[in-house]
């Protein structure tokens, strides 16, 4: 193979990669497209709404693992903001529609992200409603704080063990590509 075909052919893999990869429609089925679009047109806002430059939701850089409790509670809100949608509706077609994509939403919530979520979430809510000023919480904060702080040290220790593994493996998988 000449060196213009590798050239061609390494541009359009690298085209394919960015334009199929980032494709997140690639995994919804041409039904739940089309419910999608007849929604969208049925609770219809103006452009200047929709492109306001504030997303419902962000994009986000987490990791893998932080990634899936992520999804699962942006799950849980569209299944929280379809409810309100079918309980404001009277039009049957819509309402067909709406049921079709909740339910979709929670059969992929139920195989795929639901896990331990609803606690985790109930505890981040305790946790962010922890009086911090309160001199009582100050004290008993103090005197857990080696245990919760070793634990912390010995999570983000394994968490670069992790990373630097990967790191080797890759660079190992490099060497070998290389020397073939």
């Amino acid at each position: 193979m000449d060196v213009l075909s590798r050239a061609v052919m390494c541009f359009c893999l690298m085209g394919w990669m960015t334009l199929g990869w980032s494709n997140a429609a690639q995994y919804t089925s041409i039904n739940m497209k089309r419910n999608i679009d007849k929604l969208k047109v049925h609770y219809k806002i103006s452009k200047d709404q929709l492109f306001n430059g504030n997303p419902v939701f962000p994009k986000d850089t987490f990791e893998d693992s932080e990634q899936r409790v992520l999804m699962s509670v942006v799950l849980d809100v569209y299944l929280s903001i379809f409810s309100q949608m079918l309980n404001q509706t009277g039009d049957q077609e819509v309402r067909e529609r709406l049921d079709q994509v909740k339910g979709k939403v929670q059969e992929t919530q139920k195989h795929y992200f639901l896990g331990r979520v609803p606690e985790l979430r109930t505890h981040l809510q305790n946790l962010w409603a922890i009086k911090t000023s309160d001199t009582t919480v100050q004290g008993k904060a103090l005197s857990e704080f080696i245990t919760i702080y070793e634990k912390a040290s010995k999570l983000a220790h394994e968490i670069h063990l992790k990373k630097d593994n990967r790191r080797k493996r890759r660079q190992a998988q490099r060497l070998k590509s290389h020397i073939m």
